[in-house]
Protein backbone atom coordinates (compact mmCIF):
# COMPACT_ATOMS: atom_id res chain seq x y z
CA UNK A 1 0.00 0.00 0.00
CA UNK A 2 3.06 2.56 0.65
CA UNK A 3 3.99 1.89 -2.34
CA UNK A 4 1.23 2.41 -4.07
CA UNK A 5 0.85 5.92 -1.99
CA UNK A 6 4.26 6.59 -3.73
CA UNK A 7 3.77 6.04 -6.99
CA UNK A 8 0.45 7.99 -6.83
CA UNK A 9 2.45 11.08 -5.92
CA UNK A 10 5.40 10.59 -8.05
CA UNK A 11 2.94 10.73 -11.26
CA UNK A 12 1.20 13.72 -9.45
CA UNK A 13 5.04 15.58 -8.73
CA UNK A 14 6.10 14.45 -12.02
CA UNK A 15 2.85 15.61 -14.45
CA UNK A 16 4.09 18.74 -13.24
CA UNK A 17 7.48 18.50 -13.91
CA UNK A 18 6.62 17.55 -17.57
CA UNK A 19 4.64 21.08 -18.20
CA UNK A 20 7.71 22.93 -17.01
CA UNK A 21 9.77 20.63 -19.21
CA UNK A 22 6.93 21.34 -22.16
CA UNK A 23 8.61 24.28 -21.84
CA UNK A 24 11.88 23.75 -22.55
CA UNK A 25 10.93 21.28 -25.42
CA UNK A 26 8.96 23.94 -27.59
CA UNK A 27 11.81 26.79 -26.97
CA UNK A 28 14.23 24.10 -28.46
CA UNK A 29 12.64 23.20 -31.15
CA UNK A 30 11.52 26.53 -32.14
CA UNK A 31 14.68 28.30 -31.20
CA UNK A 32 17.24 25.60 -31.39
CA UNK A 33 19.01 26.85 -27.63
CA UNK A 34 18.14 25.72 -24.08
CA UNK A 35 16.36 28.48 -22.33
CA UNK A 36 18.00 28.05 -18.71
CA UNK A 37 15.26 30.92 -17.98
CA UNK A 38 12.45 28.67 -17.51
CA UNK A 39 12.57 28.03 -14.81
CA UNK A 40 12.77 32.17 -13.43
CA UNK A 41 9.23 32.65 -15.42
CA UNK A 42 7.55 29.91 -14.09
CA UNK A 43 8.59 31.42 -10.46
CA UNK A 44 7.42 34.68 -11.31
CA UNK A 45 4.03 32.93 -11.92
CA UNK A 46 3.89 31.96 -8.18
CA UNK A 47 5.14 35.10 -7.15
CA UNK A 48 2.16 36.23 -8.82
CA UNK A 49 -0.09 33.94 -7.81
CA UNK A 50 0.92 34.63 -4.27
CA UNK A 51 0.11 38.39 -4.40
CA UNK A 52 -2.81 38.65 -6.01
CA UNK A 53 -4.36 35.84 -4.07
CA UNK A 54 -2.61 36.60 -0.69
CA UNK A 55 -1.85 40.07 -0.73
CA UNK A 56 -5.11 41.46 -2.82
CA UNK A 57 -7.51 38.61 -1.87
CA UNK A 58 -8.12 37.49 -5.60
CA UNK A 59 -9.96 34.02 -5.54
CA UNK A 60 -7.86 31.23 -6.95
CA UNK A 61 -9.59 30.95 -10.10
CA UNK A 62 -9.03 34.59 -11.26
CA UNK A 63 -5.73 34.71 -9.32
CA UNK A 64 -4.40 31.80 -11.87
CA UNK A 65 -5.63 33.11 -14.82
CA UNK A 66 -4.39 37.03 -14.23
CA UNK A 67 -0.21 35.54 -12.84
CA UNK A 68 -0.24 33.20 -16.18
CA UNK A 69 -0.70 36.35 -17.90
CA UNK A 70 1.84 37.89 -16.09
CA UNK A 71 4.12 35.65 -16.46
CA UNK A 72 3.36 36.10 -20.71
CA UNK A 73 4.13 39.30 -20.55
CA UNK A 74 7.44 38.66 -19.54
CA UNK A 75 7.98 36.30 -21.37
CA UNK A 76 7.62 37.82 -24.47
CA UNK A 77 9.84 40.96 -22.82
CA UNK A 78 12.56 38.17 -22.65
CA UNK A 79 11.74 36.72 -26.01
CA UNK A 80 12.10 40.61 -27.28
CA UNK A 81 15.38 41.59 -25.72
CA UNK A 82 17.25 38.70 -25.24
CA UNK A 83 16.52 36.31 -27.85
CA UNK A 84 15.06 38.01 -30.51
CA UNK A 85 18.78 40.12 -30.89
CA UNK A 86 20.26 36.55 -30.65
CA UNK A 87 18.75 35.00 -33.59
CA UNK A 88 21.39 34.59 -36.05
CA UNK A 89 24.02 34.67 -33.69
CA UNK A 90 25.47 31.15 -32.51
CA UNK A 91 23.96 28.58 -30.13
CA UNK A 92 26.72 29.37 -27.32
CA UNK A 93 26.05 32.78 -27.04
CA UNK A 94 22.30 32.40 -26.98
CA UNK A 95 22.87 30.26 -24.25
CA UNK A 96 24.90 32.12 -22.55
CA UNK A 97 22.23 34.46 -22.91
CA UNK A 98 19.70 32.50 -20.93
CA UNK A 99 21.56 31.90 -18.07
CA UNK A 100 22.02 35.72 -18.19
CA UNK A 101 18.35 36.23 -17.80
CA UNK A 102 17.85 33.72 -15.57
CA UNK A 103 20.80 35.43 -12.97
CA UNK A 104 19.10 38.54 -13.71
CA UNK A 105 15.38 37.52 -13.19
CA UNK A 106 16.39 35.72 -9.91
CA UNK A 107 18.15 38.83 -8.43
CA UNK A 108 14.98 41.02 -8.95
CA UNK A 109 12.96 38.59 -7.29
CA UNK A 110 15.41 38.28 -4.54
CA UNK A 111 15.69 42.17 -4.44
CA UNK A 112 11.27 42.75 -4.65
CA UNK A 113 10.90 40.00 -2.27
CA UNK A 114 13.68 39.34 -0.22
CA UNK A 115 15.67 36.12 0.40
CA UNK A 116 13.18 34.93 3.25
CA UNK A 117 10.85 31.88 3.04
CA UNK A 118 6.35 32.37 1.91
CA UNK A 119 4.41 30.09 3.23
CA UNK A 120 2.46 29.55 -0.35
CA UNK A 121 -1.25 29.02 0.06
CA UNK A 122 -2.74 25.07 -0.56
CA UNK A 123 -4.53 26.14 -3.57
CA UNK A 124 -6.43 23.10 -3.74
CA UNK A 125 -7.33 22.61 -0.38
CA UNK A 126 -4.76 20.02 2.21
CA UNK A 127 -7.65 17.85 3.48
CA UNK A 128 -6.92 14.32 2.80
CA UNK A 129 -8.89 12.15 1.13
CA UNK A 130 -9.23 8.29 1.95
CA UNK A 131 -9.59 5.92 -1.08
CA UNK A 132 -9.97 2.16 0.04
CA UNK A 133 -7.33 2.80 2.30
CA UNK A 134 -5.06 4.82 0.23
CA UNK A 135 -4.45 8.55 1.62
CA UNK A 136 -4.71 11.06 -1.09
CA UNK A 137 -3.74 14.61 -1.14
CA UNK A 138 -6.36 16.97 -3.12
CA UNK A 139 -3.23 18.84 -4.58
CA UNK A 140 -2.08 15.52 -6.22
CA UNK A 141 -5.07 14.79 -8.12
CA UNK A 142 -5.90 18.01 -9.14
CA UNK A 143 -1.51 18.20 -10.14
CA UNK A 144 -2.38 15.22 -12.18
CA UNK A 145 -5.45 16.08 -14.08
CA UNK A 146 -3.71 19.89 -14.81
CA UNK A 147 -0.31 17.79 -16.34
CA UNK A 148 -2.17 15.37 -18.29
CA UNK A 149 -5.13 17.71 -19.26
CA UNK A 150 -2.45 20.62 -20.54
CA UNK A 151 -0.73 18.36 -22.27
CA UNK A 152 -3.84 16.83 -24.44
CA UNK A 153 -4.87 20.43 -24.77
CA UNK A 154 -1.41 21.78 -26.21
CA UNK A 155 -1.33 18.36 -28.60
CA UNK A 156 -4.72 19.10 -30.09
CA UNK A 157 -3.97 23.10 -30.26
CA UNK A 158 -0.93 22.42 -32.19
CA UNK A 159 -2.56 19.79 -34.65
CA UNK A 160 -6.01 21.36 -35.39
CA UNK A 161 -5.33 24.89 -34.80
CA UNK A 162 -3.87 26.91 -37.73
CA UNK A 163 -1.81 29.17 -35.38
CA UNK A 164 -0.76 25.61 -33.86
CA UNK A 165 0.45 24.05 -37.35
CA UNK A 166 2.38 27.71 -37.99
CA UNK A 167 4.63 26.71 -34.63
CA UNK A 168 5.02 23.33 -35.56
CA UNK A 169 5.96 24.03 -39.46
CA UNK A 170 8.71 26.88 -37.84
CA UNK A 171 10.10 24.41 -35.27
CA UNK A 172 10.41 21.55 -38.26
CA UNK A 173 12.01 24.43 -40.85
CA UNK A 174 11.94 27.73 -41.06
CA UNK A 175 13.21 28.37 -44.61
CA UNK A 176 10.25 26.01 -45.26
CA UNK A 177 7.59 27.51 -43.39
CA UNK A 178 8.68 31.13 -44.81
CA UNK A 179 8.71 30.11 -48.50
CA UNK A 180 5.09 28.77 -47.24
CA UNK A 181 4.19 32.13 -46.55
CA UNK A 182 3.97 31.42 -42.61
CA UNK A 183 4.99 34.87 -40.45
CA UNK A 184 8.14 32.87 -38.53
CA UNK A 185 8.58 35.52 -36.84
CA UNK A 186 5.34 35.87 -34.97
CA UNK A 187 5.43 31.58 -34.70
CA UNK A 188 8.80 32.23 -33.05
CA UNK A 189 6.97 34.78 -30.45
CA UNK A 190 3.71 32.66 -29.97
CA UNK A 191 5.78 29.31 -29.42
CA UNK A 192 7.93 31.38 -26.28
CA UNK A 193 4.78 33.32 -24.80
CA UNK A 194 2.80 29.54 -24.91
CA UNK A 195 6.01 28.11 -23.33
CA UNK A 196 5.66 30.86 -20.78
CA UNK A 197 2.44 30.30 -19.97
CA UNK A 198 2.83 26.28 -19.63
CA UNK A 199 5.77 26.74 -16.94
CA UNK A 200 3.65 29.21 -15.24
CA UNK A 201 1.26 26.71 -14.51
CA UNK A 202 3.69 24.45 -13.87
CA UNK A 203 5.45 27.43 -11.32
CA UNK A 204 1.93 27.44 -9.28
CA UNK A 205 1.30 23.53 -8.93
CA UNK A 206 4.92 23.49 -7.89
CA UNK A 207 5.13 26.40 -5.28
CA UNK A 208 3.51 24.59 -2.27
CA UNK A 209 5.34 21.58 -2.45
CA UNK A 210 9.08 23.05 -2.00
CA UNK A 211 10.49 25.63 0.10
CA UNK A 212 8.88 29.33 -1.44
CA UNK A 213 11.42 31.78 -1.86
CA UNK A 214 13.35 33.24 -4.60
CA UNK A 215 15.84 30.41 -5.31
CA UNK A 216 12.40 28.48 -6.42
CA UNK A 217 12.63 29.41 -10.37
CA UNK A 218 16.26 27.68 -10.13
CA UNK A 219 14.62 24.34 -8.18
CA UNK A 220 11.86 24.23 -10.78
CA UNK A 221 13.88 24.75 -13.26
CA UNK A 222 16.53 21.74 -12.70
CA UNK A 223 13.44 19.79 -12.50
CA UNK A 224 12.03 20.51 -15.53
CA UNK A 225 15.51 20.70 -17.50
CA UNK A 226 16.31 16.86 -16.01
CA UNK A 227 12.90 15.90 -17.01
CA UNK A 228 13.24 17.32 -21.45
CA UNK A 229 16.87 15.75 -21.05
CA UNK A 230 15.47 12.66 -19.95
CA UNK A 231 12.75 12.18 -22.15
CA UNK A 232 14.01 13.92 -25.10
CA UNK A 233 14.34 17.10 -26.38
CA UNK A 234 12.97 16.90 -29.53
CA UNK A 235 9.69 14.98 -28.70
CA UNK A 236 7.25 17.18 -27.01
CA UNK A 237 5.74 13.97 -25.00
CA UNK A 238 8.66 12.74 -23.73
CA UNK A 239 8.73 15.78 -22.01
CA UNK A 240 6.06 14.19 -19.64
CA UNK A 241 7.28 10.72 -19.66
CA UNK A 242 10.55 12.14 -18.46
CA UNK A 243 8.87 14.20 -15.65
CA UNK A 244 7.02 11.30 -14.25
CA UNK A 245 9.78 9.17 -14.40
CA UNK A 246 11.83 11.82 -12.49
CA UNK A 247 8.79 12.27 -9.58
CA UNK A 248 8.41 8.76 -9.23
CA UNK A 249 12.04 8.29 -8.93
CA UNK A 250 12.31 11.54 -6.52
CA UNK A 251 9.24 9.94 -4.19
CA UNK A 252 10.48 6.14 -4.47
CA UNK A 253 14.09 7.65 -2.79
CA UNK A 254 12.30 9.66 -0.20
CA UNK A 255 10.39 6.42 0.72
CA UNK A 256 13.39 3.91 0.87
CA UNK A 257 15.93 6.89 1.80
CA UNK A 258 15.11 10.18 3.39
CA UNK A 259 13.58 13.30 2.25
CA UNK A 260 17.44 14.49 1.72
CA UNK A 261 17.92 12.30 -1.13
CA UNK A 262 15.13 14.42 -3.08
CA UNK A 263 17.49 16.87 -4.13
CA UNK A 264 20.08 14.69 -5.40
CA UNK A 265 17.98 12.70 -7.83
CA UNK A 266 17.04 14.99 -10.75
CA UNK A 267 21.43 15.34 -11.11
CA UNK A 268 21.52 11.95 -10.88
CA UNK A 269 19.41 11.18 -13.79
CA UNK A 270 21.15 14.07 -15.89
CA UNK A 271 24.23 12.18 -15.47
CA UNK A 272 23.09 9.05 -16.54
CA UNK A 273 21.19 9.95 -18.98
CA UNK A 274 24.42 11.80 -20.44
CA UNK A 275 26.17 8.76 -20.24
CA UNK A 276 23.85 6.41 -21.66
CA UNK A 277 21.35 8.02 -23.91
CA UNK A 278 22.10 11.90 -24.55
CA UNK A 279 19.13 12.21 -26.71
CA UNK A 280 16.76 10.98 -24.38
CA UNK A 281 14.66 7.92 -23.60
CA UNK A 282 12.19 8.49 -26.23
CA UNK A 283 14.22 10.50 -28.71
CA UNK A 284 14.06 8.72 -32.31
CA UNK A 285 17.65 10.04 -33.19
CA UNK A 286 20.81 8.42 -33.16
CA UNK A 287 23.21 11.14 -32.46
CA UNK A 288 23.69 14.01 -30.23
CA UNK A 289 23.62 17.42 -31.70
CA UNK A 290 26.70 19.37 -29.83
CA UNK A 291 26.50 23.24 -29.58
Amino acid sequence: MQLIQQLIQGVSLGSIYGLVALGYVLIYQAWGVLNFAQGEVCAIGAFSMLELHSELGLPVWLAMPVAMIVSMAVGYLIELLSFRPLENAKGTSRLIATIGVSICVRNLLRVIFGADSFAFPSIFGDKPIEIGGLIVVPQNLWNTAFGFGLVILLNLFLRHTRVGKSMRATAQDKEAARLMGINVRRSLTNTFVMASAIGAIGGMLLAPVYLFNSNLGSVIGTKGYASAVLGGLDYASGAMVGGIILGIAECLAVALGSSAYQSVIAYIVLFLVLILKQSGIMSRKKGVEKV
